[in-house]
């Protein structure tokens, strides 16, 4: 053993000790006669070299989000579904209960939610510099006993912002989607108040029609009586059959639309459709004709969340555009930089950054600025519609509330007139058929003045919702 290595593997020594590798300084001081395996250096290099970047990557890997499956069982969420809506359909629920559930389980709300949920998670991680990059080279010198290698860590200096560029955007986009939401639990509270209000109209319609049904049977027994003793015509008779099978058809076709309702209604409420057989709405509509409510003023409709929402889209396309311009300008990349040459061990900085000299980041620019106009014009039209829209539910408002007061004066008259109508029928001095007809005159009334007044309670849903921004079931 020559005798600059002897001291390294001394005759007694432990395993460890005597496998301990000699520096770099000590291998030169070996005799020329005795370097006969180069090949054992270059390993000691790589070994060391291999080692420390697995140490670093798997320190690096540690910090690394992970992919955790999360795969869909349709069978176990409709079992859920159901046994919700069947633990909710077995008690009344008024309109007040089902804004409470429908605000909650509404399939369209949670989804809002949940892209407000990761917009708000996508803004918390928003606004990081680029990681730095690190590249290690090593070349063996073929017929020589050293092999070069050279190495350097960079650092991209964000000196054109876009970290910050990036975060305004993440925040932004957090911003619309909370006013998104504010719309859709909005129009959601409009959707189902109309939906509440057809039917409690569709009950009242059943209740109408039941009711003279009852009473064209009634009338239906006494006409044909008359008919067989010679003190009717048979017109009568068959006027009287026609709008019996008319009120039938109608009945029938209430029904129908009553059932609908109840679906519609379900399905706002995120509700299965077997909860259609055991939940019982409580529907305590009147009569009278509600007051007017106030349409909304500009300054209000400004403050509406739907357009706030889309306020926000149009800053975020601002902000977007900033970035792409910002783009075009290089961003600056630092670090050391180490460099082993024939032995020569250099170590200094680097420094580079790209030069705009015709990509200048164009198409993207380009694309952000349509986006963004496009943006201003949704924005602008929104508006425009949102103030239209207030101005025609009030127009509409006025004219349906003089329908529902003319046809509640008109279904007076008519009861009164059946009033006087039966006292003479009483006394002999009318016949069966005049009172029949006034009846049908008062029925028909009624039929009008409920289809008015659901016509204003749909009005006056959306008036309620369009500017509130107090979402309260």
């Amino acid at each position: 053993m020559p005798a600059a290595l002897r001291h390294h593997c001394p005759e007694g020594a432990s395993m460890m000790a005597r496998c301990a590798p000699p520096s770099i300084q000590e291998i030169h001081a070996i005799p020329p006669g005795h370097r006969r395996k180069p090949i054992q250096i270059n390993q000691y290099i790589m070994y060391n070299i291999a080692r420390y970047l697995g140490m670093g990557g798997i320190g690096l890997l540690g910090a690394c989000a992970v992919y955790n499956s999360r795969p869909i069982d349709l069978e176990t969420e409709t079992s859920q579904w159901e046994q919700t809506s069947r633990s909710i359909g077995n008690q009344p629920v008024n309109m007040h209960q089902a804004r409470q559930i429908g605000l909650t389980l509404n399939p369209e709300l949670n989804k809002a939610r949940l892209k407000l949920a990761n917009s708000s998670n996508a803004a918390i991680q928003a606004g990081w510099w680029n990681d730095p990059s690190f590249s290690w080279d090593v070349q063996q010198v073929l017929n020589a006993n050293h092999a070069n290698m050279a190495g350097d860590l960079s650092f991209t200096i964000p000196v054109t912002g876009l970290p910050a560029l990036a975060r305004k955007v993440a925040e932004q986009y957090k911003e619309a989607d909370f006013w998104a939401l504010r719309q859709k639990e909005q129009e959601f509270l409009t959707s189902l108040d109309q939906a509440w209000s057809e039917l409690s109209m569709s009950k009242l319609r059943q209740s109408l029609i039941r009711e003279r049904l009852q009473t064209m049977q009634s009338e239906a027994d006494k006409i044909e009586k008359l008919v067989n003793a010679g003190e009717a015509d048979f017109a009568t008779r068959q006027l009287a059959a026609q709008r019996f099978n008319d009120a039938t058809r109608e009945l029938q076709t209430v029904t129908e639309a009553e059932q609908e309702q109840k679906l519609a209604l379900l399905q706002l409420m995120g509700l299965h459709a077997t909860a259609l057989n055991t939940l019982n709405f409580i529907n305590d509509q009147t009569l009278s004709i509600p007051a007017a409510v106030s349409a909304p003023s500009p300054a209000a409709l400004a403050a509406a969340p739907g357009i706030k929402a889309q306020l926000a889209s149009y800053a975020t396309t601002e902000t977007l555009l900033k970035t792409e311009i910002r783009k075009q300008y290089p961003e600056l990349r630092l670090g050391p930089s180490f460099t082993r040459d024939d032995g020569e061990n250099e170590l200094g900085p680097t420094f580079g950054f790209d030069i705009p000299l015709w990509n200048r980041n164009r198409k993207a620019i380009a694309e952000s600025g349509g986006a963004r106009d496009s943006a201003r014009l949704e924005t602008v039209q929104a508006w425009r519609a949102s103030l239209f829209k207030a101005e025609e539910l009030a127009a509409n408002q006025k004219l349906v509330t003089a329908h529902c007061r003319a046809e509640q004066q008109r279904m007076n008259t008519f009861a009164a007139s059946v009033q006087t109508m039966e006292k003479l029928y009483a006394l002999g001095e009318s016949t069966l058929p005049e009172v029949a007809e006034a009846r049908h005159q008062l029925y028909e009334s009624r039929l009008a003045f409920l289809n008015s007044l659901g016509k204003l309670h749909s009005i006056q849903a959306q008036l309620r919702h369009l500017a509130n921004t107090d979402i309260q079931p």
